[in-house]
């Protein structure tokens, strides 16, 4: 068999990840290309905008506007696709694929809804599509479900994968910052995208965990079945409230295997502070991982070019790896079974139930009869020192109940004169 000498790359979108790529790639090319026993040359640099500023040169004979000039070059072998989004990247990477070319991706929403499909693609034409990046920036998570725990039995999977909404909950929390304060200082920072949408209401958290449920439990999942709610209505009160109880706020992406179906679900939550994800702060990124023999936390930097960067750079080694020994398409899709999804509605838990409500006489009695005829118990109630007659928020905290049953006592407490709004945070108990 004959060895390849060089490896050449192509990247197409050259924003902060894949200029924080190439940056990585750069640093450490020598020590790389002595490992690989291969030089790899980046052939060519695709943008559409190339007057922004960029942090590295790129020479101007590496640079293009056109995505087919990486597509069509038969001499390239590993494409990087940093564009985001599905459409053009799908076409993108399935293009690079069926040329016979591996291609590396840090795309989440494209994985999370195109995956199956582009492996399967993969799988046909005998070459290799790696993701690490797309989960948890610079935490090698990916692989490690991929191939060290595959022969895990999993039994559940819990991850703070969102920088942005992690670092809002954690300022609120250090500094007792209102939520919009909050979402401002993360955007001073670069954090948070001025339309934070899909962040704060945790539609990229909902892509990472379709990703991990379906490495972990080796199933199909559609991403539309991810139970989803942001962080938008969390308030400092809350969080004092959980503080006094023992626990944390945080946005966690939450996956179980439960009587042979599994529950999809991203939501804010009380978590007890002796969790392991309980510490992880500002734009840091954990996963914790529980099978029937271990536990494990993988915690790391979730945001950034370089530290998405050095994930890529890891998957472009291991794809040029393949290349050099002619193993192309060694770990393809781990999607073997389709599990059913147990619903929202099944989950038992406890809840912190925030109500605001007019203080006058009885207004407790009032809420507490609406959830005993839920068929939900109260465990704690805490009532600020208030103006009579004025509105006021009152915390319960209750025992185990029924989402469903939960649900029903919130519909009925809303319909008290007494009550402008009724919110439930659920509680994580830990295993």
């Amino acid at each position: 068999m004959e060895t390849k000498e060089t490896i050449a790359i192509g990247v197409i979108g050259f924003g902060t990840v894949g200029s924080g790529t190439l940056k990585v790639l750069w640093e450490r090319q020598t020590e790389i290309e002595r490992e690989l026993h291969m030089s790899i040359q980046v052939k060519k640099v695709v943008d559409q905008d190339w007057s922004r500023e960029r942090k590295i040169f790129i020479p101007p004979t590496m640079k293009s506007t056109d995505p087919q000039e990486v597509i069509e070059d038969p001499e390239i072998d590993i494409v990087v696709e940093a564009i985001g989004g599905i459409s053009p990247a799908f076409e993108y990477v399935s293009q690079a694929l069926q040329r016979g070319k591996s291609a590396v991706t840090p795309n989440k929403e494209l994985i999370a809804k195109k995956g199956g499909e582009l492996l399967e693609i993969a799988r046909q034409n005998r070459v290799d599509l790696f993701f690490e990046g797309a989960v948890g920036g610079g935490i090698p998570i990916i692989h490690a479900l991929k191939e060290q725990l595959v022969g895990d039995d999993i039994e559940e999977v819990i991850g703070i994968v969102n920088g942005t909404t992690n670092f809002i909950l954690s300022a609120m929390s250090l500094y007792k910052l209102s939520y919009q304060n909050a979402l401002e200082e993360a955007q001073r920072r670069g954090y948070a995208e001025a339309v934070p949408t899909m962040d704060v209401e945790a539609f990229d958290a909902a892509y990472k965990l379709a990703i991990l449920a379906s490495l972990c439990f080796h199933t199909k999942v559609d991403v539309e079945k991810v139970f989803r709610e942001g962080i938008t209505r969390i308030i400092p009160e809350d969080i004092e409230f959980a503080n006094e109880l023992g626990f944390v706020i945080k946005l966690l992406a939450i996956s179980k295997k439960v009587n042979g179906q599994i529950e999809l679900r991203v939501h804010p939550v009380l978590l007890p502070v002796e969790h392991p994800l309980a510490t992880v702060n500002g734009v840091e990124n954990a996963v914790y991982v529980k099978s029937k023999t271990r536990t494990l936390t993988f915690r790391g930097p979730g945001a950034g070019g370089e530290a998405t960067g050095s994930a890529l750079l890891g998957d472009i080694i291991e794809a040029a790896r393949n290349i050099r020994f002619g193993c192309r398409g060694r770990v393809g899709c781990t999607c073997t079974c389709e599990l059913a999804v147990r619903f929202i509605d099944h989950l038992v838990t406890r809840y912190c139930v925030r109500i605001l409500a007019l203080d006058i006489p009885g207004v407790l009695g009032k809420i507490a009869t609406q959830f005993g005829e839920a068929e939900v118990s109260l465990q704690a109630v805490k009532q600020p020192v208030s103006t009579p007659g004025k509105l006021t928020n009152i915390y319960f905290l209750t025992h185990w109940a029924s989402e469903a049953n939960l649900q029903r006592s919130l519909e009925r407490v809303r319909k008290l004169e007494v009550v402008r709004d009724a919110y439930a945070i659920r509680v994580e108990e830990g295993s």
